[in-house]
């Protein structure tokens, strides 16, 4: 059944004329912005309901800003038992369910959707959700391939909703400070820079085929990737012994539903990188490819590093001997010229020098955007039309990060990128991996 999107803003919303908006070290040029009365209660859905989302339940659920009104899933048992947990919470029965995303953004009482879903819807529903004017909270990585984040970037700035990417360390005091010596010159040239995570690239996975539990829409779960047979691997089944204690999803690791840790971690700390480098909105010239095996995958023969215009090296390793004077191995590390830092998840935080942790902002600087709280920074910009901490165009470069070290890994040699018109320059084997074709009714959304 085809479901009609609306094209015209709720009855709930309302557009205004708004300033150029900075959301970071650029500016977002966003002519309308969408937003509702500040005494309204803010109301909510949630497309997608594994175990992330069962977080955003309880997060968005504690904020009297807003009320989480519908849930929407390919799976009944995920829907009911959301749905009567969050009528418990609330003390009622209205929660409403939809089983196809499509009802839910068609529903006009929604004024903001959050997106939990595996990485290949991403961009469809946030496209199909800022056509309906809905501001929209979408998890990381912002998109599957290169071309969806400017589909996406588009239809948010035409329809001027609210959006809010799912990169929360940006919210986190320690990566902020972290960010901030390195953007201001605190520590001097910043020459590299370190992520800290599992180095595992995606590839095409054999998962055993097993009986589908009922009630499970596996068709639209494929939505616009390919049809692969129901493995428990792609969706845990959904069990009372079960519920929320599985696995986490292992489409993350296969290369037709998502994207490896490299958007599943580096999305995250790619993310701080740029921020802390000043390259919000922009990107690497470079995916340099090198021999290295890996010692948990002996199929997997090289490795990758990025290097921006101004020379500044992203590695996603960490030097064991900067791990060991920070005490971790995890998190963002950035080295200058005249100092370094780092962060890590958990409140860790460490500096070459101890001044550092108070140090004032130079003379002529700027303080980076703060937020401390990233649903809360969100739920503030659907009322008030304010920017967001990590906006589509941020969003959009930090996965466009992710997926280009995906593709050089896989084509196995280094390939030169120009993030101005997010394209390779004279590599058309890399060009093929820019877009993957939707499938069937999805085709031409």
């Amino acid at each position: 059944m085809k479901v009609s999107i609306p094209h015209t803003i709720s009855r709930r919303t309302f557009l205004k004329t708004s300033a150029l908006a900075a959301a970071s070290t650029f500016l977002i040029t966003r002519d309308l912005f969408s937003g509702i009365s500040s005494n309204e209660v803010i109301q909510i859905g949630i497309i997608g309901l594994g175990r992330m989302a069962h977080g955003h339940v309880r997060s968005f659920g504690a904020d009297e800003r807003c009320r989480i009104v519908a849930v929407s899933d390919v799976d009944d048992a995920r829907m009911r038992y959301q749905k009567e947990r969050i009528d418990k919470m609330y003390g009622t029965d209205q929660t409403k369910t939809y089983k196809d995303f499509r009802n839910l953004l068609a529903d006009k009482s929604i004024d903001a959707v959050v997106i939990v879903t595996p990485d290949h819807w991403h961009a469809l529903m946030s496209v199909l959700a800022a056509r309906a004017g809905k501001a929209i909270y979408c998890e990381k990585p912002l998109t599957f391939t290169v071309r969806e984040g400017q589909a996406v970037v588009e239809a948010v700035r035409t329809r001027g909703v609210v959006f809010q990417t799912g990169s929360q360390q940006r919210s986190d005091v320690y990566f902020r400070r972290a960010a901030q010596l390195a953007a201001t010159g605190m520590i001097g040239e910043v020459r590299e820079v370190y992520t800290g995570f599992d180095r595992r690239f995606p590839k095409l996975l054999n998962f055993p085929v097993a009986q589908m539990p009922e009630g499970i829409d596996w068709d639209m779960w494929c939505g616009p990737g390919p049809v692969r047979p129901y493995a428990d691997g792609l969706l845990p089944a959904f069990t009372p012994e079960r519920l929320y204690n599985h696995e986490w999803g292992a489409w993350r690791w296969d290369i037709q539903y998502g994207s490896g840790m490299q958007a599943d971690w580096g999305a995250h700390h790619y993310d701080i990188a740029m921020w802390g480098l000043n390259m919000d909105g922009k990107g690497p010239k470079y995916v340099e490819v090198f021999p290295d095996v890996n010692p948990s995958d002996p199929t997997d023969v090289c490795n990758i590093r990025y290097v921006f215009e101004n020379g500044a090296k992203l590695t996603p390793s960490v030097p064991k001997d900067l791990a060991a004077k920070a005490g971790f191995d995890t998190g963002v590390f950035f080295v200058g010229t005249e100092g370094a830092c780092a962060a890590m998840r958990g409140g860790k935080f460490w500096v070459s020098d101890p001044a550092l942790k108070t140090a004032k902002l130079p003379e002529g600087q700027t303080a980076l955007f703060t937020s401390t709280s990233h649903i809360g920074n969100f739920l503030n910009a659907v009322r008030t039309g304010a920017p967001t901490i990590c906006p589509a165009e941020v969003g959009r470069s930090s996965c466009d990060t992710c997926l280009i070290g995906n593709i050089a890994h896989r084509l196995g040699h280094s390939l030169e990128w120009d993030w101005r018109t997010r394209a390779f320059v004279n590599a058309q084997d890399a060009d093929r991996f820019l877009w993957r074709e939707n499938r069937g009714q999805w085709k031409n959304v």
